[in-house]
């Protein structure tokens, strides 16, 4: 009887998460402003517009490669004559680099306040240029056009010479891209450490993106622990998504489903069913029917119930390597994600299983936007073995 209390406890607590989320979904929110994909710049922390091409048939290449990029030094382990001043301000003032890195973990706000005060207060010599062109990058990319032309004619006045020019074409491919319009983008949403209670907020911009997209990506990369409130709430999403007929792009989901099971225990009924029924769920949407049956009787034994029969899901499901595939045969090259972040393991894979099938790999940050500062150490480090696999290293050329 009190196994019985509480599980109902649970599923009110349950309840009432989802009612708040839904309240609070139907008040007006100021909408975010789209951003742009970076230009070739030191603020986005070694993003670059355009493609890059890694050949790994005798000859290694990137194509338009910033200059001030010291990664694909490492990349190709070569060295070269960069003298851009713009690099070695920023290497040796410890602002800029604050700024830099505090753009790469997500602080936009932070960085655009410590470039403002570098710029008013004039004091990191002769590196000032390279503060007001990170400024201008930035508002490029959060898309404030308004701010850059102020910034610009601030430059004009305090240089006496012609600012930096707004990219009008990078502005406009990310607004259509934001639309959802085009096949070609799938909002991404990336779960946090702890799929609990707090998951509350990032199922409430689900549940708005799934209005303005059939498609939806779900990476649970960075789990790394469940508890029953986030199990309901993550449960309830799916089977709504399921209802709806969305197509799912599932990232990590079979390492999400031995997060769960770490919590389960066959024999012992917990306050909730949810966990199970989760587990239970993913692996219908993964198509593991005989990991499904195996569970199914597991669950069967605990809660003394008939099992649950396997169904394959209706709507379209598919997981990150599928998902690669499909771009592989979509387009000639590799597209990047907007965000790169946590752990890199999945992406370089897909690089990397990519490659096999191709002389010259083209990686196409048009649609990158940031990379966290300690991603980008795993990407590059991920990156290395590809480029250097099938290669002589004394042939090496840049274009």
């Amino acid at each position: 009887m009190a196994q019985r209390h509480i599980a109902r406890a649970t599923e009110r607590k349950i309840d009432a998460i989802e009612f708040e989320m839904s309240r609070d979904m139907g008040r007006a929110t100021p909408s975010a402003t789209p951003a742009t994909p970076a230009p070739n710049s030191l603020l986005a922390d070694a993003i670059t517009q355009n493609p890059i091409s890694i050949e790994l048939d005798n000859v290694v290449t990137i194509t338009d490669f910033p200059a001030t990029l010291p990664a694909s030094d490492f990349l190709f382990n070569q060295s070269t004559d960069m003298a851009a001043s713009a690099l070695t301000h920023s290497e040796s003032v410890p602002l800029l680099e604050e700024a830099a890195i505090l753009f790469a973990s997500g602080q936009k706000e932070v960085a655009e306040q410590m470039l403002q005060s570098a710029i008013q207060e004039d004091n990191i010599g002769s590196a000032i240029r390279t503060a007001w062109y990170m400024l201008f990058d930035l508002y490029q990319i959060s898309n404030d056009k308004v701010a850059f032309e102020k910034l610009s004619l601030e430059y004009a006045s305090t240089f006496e010479t012609s600012p930096p020019v707004w990219d009008s074409a990078a502005a406009k491919a990310k607004e259509l891209s934001n639309t959802n319009n085009s096949d070609d983008v799938t909002p991404n949403l990336t779960f946090p450490s702890q799929l609990d209670a707090n998951v509350v907020k990032l199922l409430g911009k689900l549940q708005e993106l799934s209005k303005q997209s059939r498609s939806l990506r779900l990476d649970f990369t960075r789990v790394k622990s469940v508890d029953p409130v986030g199990c309901g709430l993550l449960l309830r999403t799916l089977n709504n998504l399921k209802k709806t007929k969305h197509e799912l792009v599932l990232v990590s989901a079979q390492d999400l489903t031995e997060k769960i099971r770490a919590i389960l225990e066959v024999g012992r009924r917990d306050e909730t069913e949810a966990p199970w029924l989760l587990l239970l769920e993913i692996l219908q949407l993964l198509h593991f029917e005989k990991a499904f049956e195996e569970t199914s009787i597991d669950y069967c034994v605990t809660f003394e119930v008939s099992p649950p029969s396997f169904e394959a899901p209706k709507n379209r499901v598919i997981t990150a390597a599928q998902d690669f595939k499909l771009i592989e045969e979509k387009l000639n090259h590799f597209m990047m994600p907007a965000i790169i972040e946590g752990r890199t393991d999945i992406l370089i894979s897909q690089i990397a299983e990519y490659a096999k099938s191709h002389t010259t790999v083209f990686l196409d940050c048009s649609l990158l936007e940031r990379v966290e500062f300690g991603a980008s150490a795993q990407l590059l480090s991920g990156l290395v073995p590809i480029a250097a696999k099938k290669r002589n290293p004394d042939s090496i050329s840049r274009s």
